[in-house]
């Protein structure tokens, strides 16, 4: 059910992104302020993605620390 709720709300966002590039990319040339506003936000969000993937640390906290 969990994995249900996750694939509807990751289908709606994905909806969403695309009508909001569309949206955009028909209201050149002021769109592209929000165009790279959104790109700027998706790499920063890719390299939180990478760097808590990629940090063995937290890890090992998150499995052996108790709160």
């Amino acid at each position: 059910m969990e994995y249900l709720g996750y694939a509807l709300l990751a289908i709606v966002a994905i909806a969403w992104i695309t009508v909001v590039i569309a949206g955009l990319i028909i209201a050149w040339p002021w769109g592209i302020i929000g165009l790279i506003g959104i790109l700027g936000i998706g790499t920063l969000l890719l390299k939180v993605l990478q760097d808590r993937i990629s940090n063995k640390e937290d890890d090992h906290y998150s499995d052996n620390v108790d709160l």
